[in-house]
């Protein structure tokens, strides 16, 4: 055992032993830095969350980048649906039913903020026409979609006046407005005055818990931790078989019986 100690903390070892060393610290540090990461995004959505309602103005400006600050605020708006940029978010489930997001574009004295209307089960369902006069809309601030949020198949074309997911990044390519222009992100709307006669079903927003970056810290932060692993497995697996070749080496030759 003391010779097997001896080699092991022999000079040509050091290199390895100081490596896996400098290796995992770095590796725990970037995962704990991760979840901190995790942490902190969720303290600042709850914190969203939390605060009073407030003019979409004081908390967004049309060409900005959506702050995580911002996400999950609920907020009020004020101006007219443009009816002709209306659009429609196919496979959007509601209970047990299959159905569409109404996304309307909510023209504000500042530019142009998307609104998720609610939900509705068929593209002609009457509640889809947005109501023409002025009105105040009340929601949750959310940030853009993924392609992985939707269940229309990348690969479909989908018909006019469709988006397979509600990002700004689509919401560019479809709709005759410029990035300075349009809000980032979007608004799930709980309310608006005037209400109209026939409306979309609400749609809950996304909890706070549910972002998509938030939940890439914390994949990150396991996965640096589970490299801080695989380095020692690595470093324990070369040690053992250096020994057992060491130990073999030494052994006395086994002569043949006679």
């Amino acid at each position: 055992m003391l010779r097997d100690l001896r080699f092991a903390l022999a000079p040509r070892w050091l290199a390895w032993h100081a490596a896996l060393l400098a290796a995992v610290v770095a590796f725990i540090w970037l995962g704990s830095w991760q979840l901190d990461s995790y942490a902190e995004a969720g303290r600042r959505q709850h914190a969203a969350a939390e605060r009073e309602t407030a003019a979409i103005s004081e908390v967004l400006a049309p060409g900005d980048r959506l702050p995580a600050s911002a996400v999950g605020r609920t907020v009020t708006a004020v101006g007219r649906y443009d009816e002709a940029n209306r659009l429609l978010v196919p496979g959007r489930r509601h209970g047990n039913r299959d159905g569409y997001w109404v996304v309307a574009a909510l023209r504000t004295a500042d530019g142009v903020l998307p609104v998720n209307r609610g939900w509705v089960e068929q593209r002609d369902d009457p509640a889809v026409d947005a109501p023409a006069p002025e009105v105040t809309v009340t929601g949750v601030v959310q940030p853009s979609e993924t392609q992985g949020d939707s269940d229309v198949d990348p690969l479909e074309d989908l018909p006019d006046g469709q988006v397979a997911y509600l990002a700004t990044v689509q919401l560019l390519d479809v709709l005759p407005y410029s990035p300075d222009e349009l809000y980032d992100g979007y608004v799930a709307m709980s309310s608006e005055r005037p209400a109209p006669a026939i409306a979309p079903e609400p749609v809950d927003p996304r909890g706070v818990d549910e972002g998509v970056g938030k939940w890439r810290n914390l994949g990150y932060g396991l996965q640096w931790w589970f490299f801080a692993g695989a380095a020692v497995f690595f470093w324990w697996s070369v040690m053992r078989r250096s020994l057992r070749e060491r130990r073999a080496a030494h052994e006395p030759a086994q002569l043949p019986a006679a």
